[in-house]
Formats: structure tokens, C-alpha cells, sequence
């Protein structure tokens, strides 16, 4: 290990130490009177240390994922008085034993070395990864008032379901997205308004990966070993997006509310660019970045564009209209939204595939002991605003997403492949039968026929399947699918509330128009939480599915695609209100990955804010879903500790 390695993990020890000393005085507390009113002091801190084992190269895992220890921190502070909030959230990040740190393989080594012929691939990665690293994330002063609400820097904020403005936090993905500039909502029933105006401030730190949406370290060629340097020295990975949106409710309170949304998001350079290709560096030179023509221009060039149709687009407009009825004689409620949009590219600024449209509907009803809901969506040439961010260096970053597309199917429905939604029909009916206060029975179904799943299909602002000027393409038989998908489940709550039983049971079936298959999937989950006595008690959980995808786990080429098995199970023992220790097991039969992951933890509970959860082993890498957002998370080997402390 690199003395400044060893130095970096020192001083994260101790630090975590001296968190752990403090704990006893950690509370709320006020600091100050001010006019006769407390002044009160909140912080909540979280702070991360991970080991990883060294990669599996036997087994399919890449040195460049693997072996590296990381100290992430994340501080959360907020003073108030009265009606007002300043807060700020400061991001801290330190790696040691990077990859790019260990030697290169010789004769009849093969861990914790570099392989020869992945020098410049680790080097490379390693230019915008594993960045030692501390600044702001989040800062505001916020005024909250009976019908006034005033708020200057980060902020969250939606308009409606998501299509057109969605900036949130979604803890199980990493995702953590404010606008930084103003918002002000303005409420007095049965009117409502909302605007907001600023520059868009995703999270820069990813904990899984270690990547880094900041300038990428210099790269400098070293041909003798094969290094190949930056041409025109570093540069930037994302851009500076920028959006103005506003939103009017009338009618809250009474039986029907409508709301008109619309958002304008615009794209700039994040530095102005010299004559010669590089970046300005200087720390006031464009600070907030460039919207000259020029650099946007040279910017958006170095975006895949194949990635989304708006990632490169310089502006992009969202604008909706809903309305909501949110009890039908009290016996369930209506939404239903529409929504356009306009994309501009500054190359092709008349392009008729610019536009799209979404409409989407939801109906919920309940009589009696049944309880169904049902989604319907017809999407057209229709695409998420995504961030400006460069996939090809930090694909980790996918995800960061400006808007938020109803999907109509599971909330972790991680098998709507490609650009599904984007031109798409389809529905969701779940129908609930509550049998007695304890059990409930429920069934869904889905349906959808999709145009955009499959690479190189699409579909213009009517629905057609897009075709290129000279006719020629392929054919929609093969870019278009149909999907059927159904669930039924069954969730028990008994022993007088203290034990339950979850269970449920599902396919899926996407076939291409053409008759071929392009996924199937069997699935089981279920949860079983057992009370024994006094505080003890056990819960078993899992998930288990079969699965087969188009050109995935391929054994045998004249036989094509076969069907693979993977899932999870852990067992765990609870001591409420402190303790819980946990033991799974996860598993895939997929062709290059290790088959097996054994892990184990301990979580303990100061209060019920404060926690201390230790983790030891290994944890598949994949895809993962939450309301449509997705990203895909590298294998865990390792071991880790997570402080989260409130006071």
C-alpha cells in the first residue's frame, strides 16, 4: 500500500473513531435564542468504509471494479428558527489501494496486479474514478410560510406524475438530484403555484462504483507502455443543464383539480473551451459553466447521442396538462395527464422525429373487499430528459434523470429493456381481495406492445415505426414486442399483528411481432417474519427467478440463448428494538459471473435515528430498479461499515 494510502486509511479510522466516542452527546439540540425564539441545530452524518477483496479473474470480475478501500462521508446540517432553514449537505470521498496503484502482472501472478494488456483501460478508468475529494452537494435558506414558501439554492420539486419535471432522492439507487437557484410555491386552496429556476445539481460521488461526475485526471502518454494520452488534456464528463418550470393547481380541495405543468431545460458547456480544444481551468473562468454557441456546440459533440435522443439535444421542452378527481363517490379516484414534448438539436433544428407525446391514466376503485387499480399509458416518440453526461467514461451516471416516466408495471420491474416506454401502449390492472383484516389475496396483470425495446426500433410523435429516408431499415416485425406479465400473491398478517407471511408468484413473456423470443422470466418472492417471544424474532426473505434473454448466457451458439437461474435468501435474527443479524446467500447461473455470494451483517440501533450496520462478503452485481429508474451496480466483495448518526 502507497504511504498516502496508509495515511488516507489512517485518518479515516480515526475519524470514525472519534465519531463513535462522541456518541452519547449526540442529540438535537439548541444552540442560540434569537428574539425570544430557539435557534435549532440538526446534523446527521453518514459515513461509509469499505474494503473490497480483490477481483475473481477466474470467474469473470474485472481488476478495475475490485481490491480498492473508500471512506465515504456525508454530512447534513440544517439551523433553524422559526419559519426559516439554512442547511447544507458537505460530500467527502477518499480511496486507497486503487487499482491503478498495484503493479503489473508478471509470469504466473494473476491477483492484485494489473494484467498487461488492460494498463491504459485501468489507467483511463481510474482518471475520473477514485478521486479523493470534499465539497458542497447541497446548500440552502429556505422561508416557509402559511401560503408562501421561498427557497434559494438546492431544492426538490415535481410537477405532477414526473413527465415533466422530477427532481428527487432515491436512496436505494445513490440518486440524490436538486435544482440549485430558486423555487418559490405560492398556495392559497383552491389555487396553487409553482416556479422554479436554476442549474441542476445531481449527486457527484457514487458510492458503488467510486466515480466521479468532476474533471477526469490528466492522462499523459506513455507509449512504452502502452499508455495512450489525452490529445487535447482532460476533459469534462458532464455538462451544466439548466431548467425553468412552473406549475398551476386550481381546484385543490374540490372534487376536481387541474394542473398545467411545463419545463424548459437547456444545455450548456460546463467550461469555456480554449482555441486549441482544451478546457479553461481557471477557478473563476465560467464557474457556472458556458452557454456560448461555440463551446455548447464542442460539448454536446462529445456526447453519445445514441444513448437517448435528448442527451444531446440543446433544449429540450416538457409541457402537460392533468386533471384529478380524487374521489368518485368515494369510492376511488381518477388522474389522468398529457403531456408534449419538443427536442432541439442546434444541427437539425426542423427535425420532424423531434417531437413526442405521452398521455397516461390511472383509476383506482374499491367496493367492498376488492380494491383494483388500473394504469393505462400510450407513449409515442416519447423520452426522459437525462443529464449531459458522458455514458462512455461514466456510465455510473446513466441514471441521473431530470424527469420521471410512469411505467405501468412493477415498481422493480428491472426487464423493460432498451427504451421501452419511450413508444409504447399498454396497462396495469391489479385487482386487491381482502379476505378478512388479516389476509389479502391480489392478482395483476400487464399487457404492452412496444416499438423502442429493441435496438434500432422506434416510432415517430403518431406511433409510426420510424423507417429511414431511403426506406430502407429493419422491419417492425422485429423491433416491435408484445408483453404479457402476471402476478399473484397473497400477504397474512397474524399472531396479532407481530408476524406476517408476503408470498407471490409471476411470468413474463416479451416476444418480438416477428414470433421470436426476446425474454422470459418465472418468479417467486416472498417474506416470512416470525415472532418467537419478547423482543426476539426471525424473518426470512427471498426472491428466486428463471430467466432468458435474447443473446445472454449463450452456451451453445447453434442452440442460442439458455435459460438461467438466479436470486437471494437471507435469514435474519431481530432483538428489537437494537440488534439484527442477517445471513444470505445470492446466486447466479449466468454464464461469466461466479456463482455464488455469501455475506453476512450486523445492524445495531443507538436510537432511531442513529444506526451502526457492519457488513462482510459478497454481493451480486446487476441491474437495479426503482420506479422505472435503473442503474447497474458492480459485483461486492468485500467488507464495510455505515455510521449514520443524527444529532
Amino acid at each position: 500500500m502507497a504511504r498516502s494510502s496508509v495515511w488516507r486509511y489512517r485518518v479515516v479510522v480515526a475519524t470514525v473513531a472519534a465519531t463513535l466516542t462522541d456518541l452519547r452527546a449526540a442529540r438535537a439540540s439548541d444552540v442560540a435564542t434569537v428574539g425570544g425564539k430557539p435557534v435549532t441545530l440538526d446534523v446527521t452524518e453518514t459515513t461509509l468504509v469499505s474494503q473490497q477483496f480483490d477481483a475473481r479473474r477466474n470467474e469473470g470480475e474485472d481488476v478495475r471494479d475490485h481490491g480498492y478501500g473508500s471512506w465515504i462521508n456525508r454530512l447534513n446540517v440544517a439551523l433553524k428558527w422559526e419559519r426559516w432553514t439554512l442547511g447544507m449537505r458537505l460530500d467527502s470521498s477518499a480511496y486507497w489501494r486503487r487499482p491503478v496503484d498495484r503493479g503489473v502482472c508478471t509470469a504466473g501472478q494473476s491477483r492484485a496486479c494489473i494484467p498487461p494488456e488492460q494498463v491504459d483501460s485501468v489507467l483511463r478508468d481510474d482518471s475520473s474514478r477514485y478521486r479523493d475529494y470534499i465539497y458542497p452537494a447541497k446548500l440552502f435558506a429556505r422561508y416557509t410560510g402559511d401560503e408562501l414558501e421561498l427557497t434559494a439554492g438546492d431544492a426538490y420539486v415535481q410537477f405532477g406524475r414526473g413527465f415533466v419535471l422530477s427532481l428527487r432522492k432515491v436512496d436505494e439507487l445513490g440518486i440524490d438530484t436538486t435544482v440549485r437557484g430558486a423555487k418559490v410555491t405560492f398556495t392559497r386552496d383552491p389555487f396553487a403555484f409553482t416556479v422554479v429556476a436554476g442549474v441542476l445539481n445531481p449527486t457527484r460521488i457514487d458510492e458503488a462504483t467510486g466515480r466521479a461526475l468532476i474533471v477526469p485526471r490528466d492522462v499523459v502518454a506513455d507509449p512504452a507502455r502502452g499508455i495512450e494520452g489525452d490529445r487535447f488534456g482532460p476533459q469534462p464528463i458532464f455538462g451544466s443543464d439548466r431548467v425553468v418550470g412552473a406549475q398551476i393547481q386550481a381546484g385543490r380541495g374540490l372534487p376536481v383539480v387541474l394542473s398545467t405543468h411545463g419545463a424548459q431545460f437547456t444545455r450548456c458547456a460546463p467550461h469555456r473551451y480554449e482555441s486549441d480544444g482544451r478546457i479553461a481551468m481557471g477557478t473563476f473562468d465560467s464557474p457556472f459553466g458556458s452557454c456560448a454557441p461555440s463551446d455548447t456546440e464542442t460539448w454536446l459533440a462529445t456526447l453519445p447521442s445514441a444513448v437517448t435522443p435528448t442527451i444531446a439535444a440543446s433544449e429540450v421542452f416538457l409541457g402537460g396538462q392533468s386533471i384529478e378527481i380524487p374521489s368518485l363517490w368515494k369510492h376511488g379516484s381518477l388522474y389522468v395527464e398529457a403531456v408534449v414534448e419538443r427536442r432541439r438539436h442546434d444541427k437539425a433544428p426542423n427535425d420532424p422525429a423531434a417531437s413526442g407525446n405521452a398521455l397516461y391514466a390511472s383509476l383506482t376503485t374499491n367496493a367492498g373487499h376488492f380494491t383494483s387499480t388500473l394504469e393505462a399509458k400510450s407513449y409515442r416518440n416519447f423520452y426522459g430528459v437525462t443529464g449531459a453526461v458522458d455514458q462512455t467514461r461514466a456510465s455510473a451516471f446513466a441514471n441521473v434523470s431530470y424527469t420521471n416516466i410512469p411505467q405501468a408495471e412493477l415498481a422493480t420491474q428491472d426487464s423493460a429493456f432498451g427504451f421501452f416506454n419511450a413508444c409504447v401502449n399498454g396497462g396495469r390492472l391489479r385487482t386487491d381481495y381482502r379476505l378478512s383484516s388479516d389476509l389479502l389475496i391480489y392478482v395483476q396483470g400487464i399487457y404492452a406492445f412496444t416499438k423502442s425495446e429493441v435496438a434500432g426500433g422506434g416510432c415517430d410523435e403518431q406511433g409510426r415505426t420510424l423507417r429511414r429516408e431511403d426506406g430502407s431499415g429493419i422491419s417492425a416485425a422485429r423491433t416491435s414486442n408484445r408483453v404479457f406479465d402476471g402476478l399473484g400473491g397473497a400477504e397474512w398478517v397474524y399472531d396479532k399483528g407481530r408476524s406476517h407471511f408476503f408470498v407471490s408468484a409471476g411470468a413474463r413473456d416479451d416476444t418480438k411481432e416477428s414470433g421470436a423470443a426476446y425474454y422470459n422470466e418465472f418468479q417467486a418472492q416472498y417474506t416470512l417474519s416470525q415472532h418467537i417471544r419478547g423482543p426476539y424474532s426471525i424473518e426470512l426473505t427471498g426472491r428466486h427467478r428463471v430467466r432468458k434473454e435474447e443473446n445472454q448466457n449463450i452456451r451453445d451458439a447453434a442452440i442460442g440463448p439458455a435459460y438461467w437461474r438466479q436470486g437471494e435468501h437471507y435469514s435474519a435474527l431481530k432483538v428489537a428494538p437494537k440488534w439484527v443479524f442477517s445471513q444470505g446467500i445470492e446466486y447466479t447461473t449466468q454464464l461469466g459471473f461466479p456463482t455464488y455470494y455469501l455475506n453476512g451483517s450486523v445492524l445495531y440501533r443507538f436510537t432511531s435515528d442513529s444506526n451502526l450496520r457492519v457488513f462482510a462478503g459478497q454481493q451480486r452485481g446487476g441491474l437495479k430498479c426503482v420506479s422505472g429508474i435503473c442503474k447497474v451496480f458492480p459485483a461486492y466483495a468485500g467488507a464495510r461499515v455505515e455510521l449514520t448518526l443524527r444529532f
